[in-house]
């Protein structure tokens, strides 16, 4: 059955109901039964988040709801999607903070704010970064070279040429000493001295020594190793449980991975036992 009529440029997924259309360069968005709830008019619309969607015209930018009603005054320059009930926005070349009623919670005054992940979103200012919580105040101090988003606890700061961790309260959980850093995945994080990588766990304490040229992060508890161009895997201990030997591997999904070695492909579990030979 024809849900939605082969009339679009473009039409992307359904979020929340809705799906954002394009036609003859302008957005709209449809019901799962194909009715235009808003007609395409807007210069570009993002996809439905909590009940709003933003929204662009002639350079202004705003958001509507389910109904296609704008709700928030297009206004702004940039804007995000919202997150537990409040989004980014720039005005005047500064980031501040909305509610979903338009209101502000934080007034324009940022260089940049990075999108909220646990509750917490990094924001620059005069090139220094810090953290601000969703009610707008800076719990950790601007102070560092660079921050990320938070992932299971942690977070990565930047300060001169150098990473590492803190926790919610700005403590420095993981001294900042490593020259490449990856986000916490399944308790671990992939980290850089000089040109070789190993994997630390949560309390900074290295379950490998720095002797790979790659490594992915975990999943399914194992993650693939890189020396010398052949790949194997390790498990959370630090194990190699499969030794770098085959040209190319997948990420582990229910303890199985597929590995190929001279363009023939196989599947191994996560012990290497080899279920499909090479």
């Amino acid at each position: 059955k024809e849900l939605i009529p082969f009339k679009y440029d473009s039409v992307w997924c359904f979020s929340e109901g809705l799906a954002v259309v394009k036609l003859n360069g302008k957005y709209g968005a449809v019901d799962k039964t194909g009715k235009e709830i808003v007609k395409p008019k807007y210069d570009s619309a993002f996809y439905f988040s909590e009940g709003l969607a933003p929204v662009e015209l002639n350079g202004k930018s705003g958001f509507i709801d389910k109904t296609g009603k704008e709700v928030i005054k297009l206004q702004y320059e940039t804007t995000e999607n919202f997150y537990d009930g409040v989004v980014a926005v720039e005005l005047d070349m500064k980031w501040g903070l909305l509610d979903k009623k338009g209101k502000y919670i934080v007034k324009p005054k940022y260089d940049s704010i990075k999108y909220f992940s646990e509750g917490m979103a990094a924001v620059e200012l005069d090139y220094k970064w810090g953290y601000i919580d969703k009610s707008g105040k800076e719990v950790i101090k601007i102070k560092y070279d660079d921050a990320e988003y938070f992932s299971e606890g942690r977070a990565l700061v930047k300060l001169g040429n150098k990473w590492g961790y803190i926790d919610k309260n700005g403590k420095e959980e993981i001294a900042v000493k490593y020259d490449e850093e990856t986000n916490f995945r399944e308790g671990f994080a992939q980290v850089r001295i000089g040109d070789k990588w190993a994997f630390i766990d949560k309390n900074g304490k290295e379950i490998t020594k720095f002797k790979y040229d790659k490594v992915s992060s975990f999943s399914g508890g194992l993650a693939d190793v890189t020396i010398d161009e052949k790949v194997g895997f390790v498990d959370t201990a630090g194990k190699e449980v499969i030794s770098p030997k085959y040209d190319k591997s997948s990420n582990a999904i229910l303890g199985v991975a597929w590995v190929s070695l001279n363009e023939k492909k196989g599947i191994i579990d996560k012990t290497g036992k080899v279920i499909i030979p090479v």
